[in-house]
């Protein structure tokens, strides 16, 4: 009986040998990847703002009422619809003045509402020459961007795990292995990178009325990862 379990023994060793030798034989890597790459924008998001001044708080709600009207007329006949258009903020501050030794003196108001416009990349020069025109007095900023964000981004991902599968390939070329497995992804962020003309301050058209040339730019996307694979 106990040369039986003693052969069992044996041979249970024997079956388990290859299993750690497989096991030992495995060499466990983490390799990063990035990848980057700059985007023609398709889309373009203006954000503007409509100042009126005045000592009477009413006029000033009126004289900015007035240019807002004319602004959105110039939009429409631009053929900026409803949908490529939202109001922002609609703000009233008191201007004082300020001397030595006395209380500030209010002097007036300012009215300023704010709007945003989702535009084409090709018309931004010639909306913010309209804009101008119709009385807009301050471009807050001028956003290019894509239209396919996401995809973008997920293509960015895709290539950054490529660019990490590929270096893991040179290692384990140059350890006379092969990459046998991939074990673990780690996302370690994906950036997206809009093109931004930020505190234009529009005070006139320009002399000629030619609207002004506005380069887009690039947005640049990408991404990082940790891959962890077995070598063997």
């Amino acid at each position: 009986m106990m040369k039986k379990v003693i052969l069992f023994l044996v041979m249970s060793l024997l079956l388990t040998l290859p299993a750690f030798a497989n096991a030992a034989s495995k060499t466990v890597v983490q390799v990063t990847g990035s990848s980057q790459k700059e985007v023609t924008p398709d889309i373009a998001r203006i954000n503007l703002g409509i100042n009126a001044i005045n000592s009477d708080l009413e006029k000033a709600k009126a004289e900015n009422t007035r240019t807002v009207n004319r602004v959105l007329a110039a939009l429409q006949a631009e053929g900026i619809t409803d949908e490529q258009l939202n109001t922002g903020t609609y703000q009233i501050s008191p201007l004082y003045n300020y001397e030595n030794d006395r209380l500030p003196v209010l002097k007036g108001y300012r009215v300023t509402e704010g709007l945003d416009i989702r535009t084409s990349v090709d018309k931004v020069g010639i909306l913010v020459n309209a804009l101008t025109k119709a009385g807009a007095n301050e471009i807050n900023s001028i956003r290019f961007e894509t239209a396919n964000e996401t995809e973008v981004k997920n293509e960015a991902l895709q290539e950054a795990v490529r660019d990490a599968l590929r270096k893991a390939e040179v290692l384990a070329a140059a350890l006379n292995k092969r990459v046998a497995n991939v074990t673990m992804i780690n996302e370690s962020g994906v950036f997206y990178n809009p093109v931004m003309l930020e505190s234009r301050l529009l005070k006139s058209a320009s002399m000629d009325g030619a609207a002004p040339n506005i380069p887009a730019g690039k947005v640049t996307v990408g991404a990082n990862v940790q891959v962890t694979v077995e070598l063997e």
